[in-house]
Parts: C-alpha cells; sequence; structure tokens
C-alpha cells in the first residue's frame, strides 16, 4: 500500500515542478494493475521544456518503491516535440501496468502491444536520462521544508522506440539512437531499424 502521505507528497512533487518549469500541470489518473498498490497519475506539461513540446511525468511508483524498501525510489518523464497529450500519459500507463513486476532500471526496453499514439507507429519505450532541455540529472528533493533530510526521486527519462529497434537497444542502449542522429522527440522519425512493425 501506499504510505498515508502519499498524497501529500504528490503535492509537493508537483509543486517542485511548478516551481522549476513556471507550468502548473494537468493531472489524469491511470487505472493501476493492483489497485492495492496505490494510485497511479499522469502529470502532463504543455509547452515544456518550451513551446511545441509536451513533457509527462508519472506519480505512482515512487511511493510504492519506498513502500517496498527498494532504493532509489523513482519516477518517468516523456518528452516529445508534440501538441498531443497523449504522449505525456504514456509513462503512466506503463507504470501502472508494470508496477510490481518491472523495475525500471535505466538502460531498459519496455514493449507494449499496440503503437502509442496512432498515428505514430512507435510502441516502445528505453529507460535512460530525462530529455537535456529539463536540466533533472539530478534527483528532485520532495522532503517537507525544514526537514532534516532529503527525500529525492529520481528522474528517468522514457523515449519511445520502434519494435524493430528493441535488440540494437537492448544490446548498445540509447546511443545508438544519439549516435544515428535521430530526432528522439518527433513523433514520426523513421525508424534506425527497418522490421516488422518497423
Amino acid at each position: 500500500m501506499v504510505p498515508t502521505d502519499g498524497y501529500e507528497r504528490l503535492g509537493r512533487f508537483m509543486e517542485r515542478l511548478r516551481t522549476r518549469f513556471g507550468a502548473e500541470p494537468d493531472v489524469e489518473e491511470v487505472p493501476p494493475r493492483v489497485p492495492g498498490d496505490g494510485r497511479v497519475f499522469a502529470l502532463v506539461c504543455s509547452g515544456v521544456p518550451e513551446r511545441g513540446f509536451v513533457t509527462g511525468f508519472t506519480y505512482g511508483l515512487s511511493p510504492f518503491r519506498r513502500a517496498k524498501g527498494q532504493a532509489p525510489v523513482r519516477e518517468l518523464c516523456i518528452t516529445m516535440r508534440s501538441a498531443d497529450p497523449r504522449w505525456a500519459k504514456v509513462p503512466a500507463i506503463t507504470v501502472a501496468a508494470l508496477r510490481g513486476v518491472c523495475l525500471f532500471d535505466p538502460g531498459m526496453v519496455i514493449g507494449y502491444k499496440r503503437p502509442y499514439v496512432p498515428p505514430s507507429r512507435l510502441n516502445s519505450l528505453v529507460l535512460a536520462l530525462p530529455a537535456p532541455g529539463l536540466g533533472l540529472a539530478d534527483p528532485i528533493d520532495v522532503a517537507v521544508q525544514g526537514a532534516d533530510a532529503g527525500e529525492l526521486i529520481e528522474i528517468v527519462g522514457a523515449h519511445p522506440a520502434y519494435p524493430s529497434e528493441r535488440t540494437a537497444l537492448h544490446a548498445d542502449g540509447l546511443g545508438v539512437l544519439l549516435a544515428s542522429g535521430a530526432d528522439l522527440y518527433d513523433p514520426d522519425r523513421p525508424p534506425l531499424v527497418r522490421g516488422p512493425g518497423a
């Protein structure tokens, strides 16, 4: 179960996002696979890190990991060059489906049964650092002001990929796409590796 202070932490997390990005996140709840493990939310930030982009954060993974004694506690985020808020919900949908069976460690590649946001055919996520424009290489501290110890949430970037790219991503991580010059934030980018479902 989520600790009783879980939703106060959500408020502090959202406050940190507002302070950092100057934007009020839209909050949408995503039904989890196991309701007893706590609620899952998608925090949708339009125009972040700049106009023409949308960024989404999860909330629901860090209180679960904290309750289970799993360190570090973390949440996922996605950034796409799009006005479609459905992209911002992709990590929360993934957490809601896989929390408790997936560690969401950086370097992991996670597949989905169908494209996330048609007509784009992207249907996988590679976990790595967040988009550089977010400035989130360091964890976000959600401790109560004046607390003796910090309460850090690591932010893990979730970067969409094609099913045909999974093998290369499993072997070499996000660097494969970075080295290719692929625009990771373009929902219509061509696949690096051609194959079924591309």
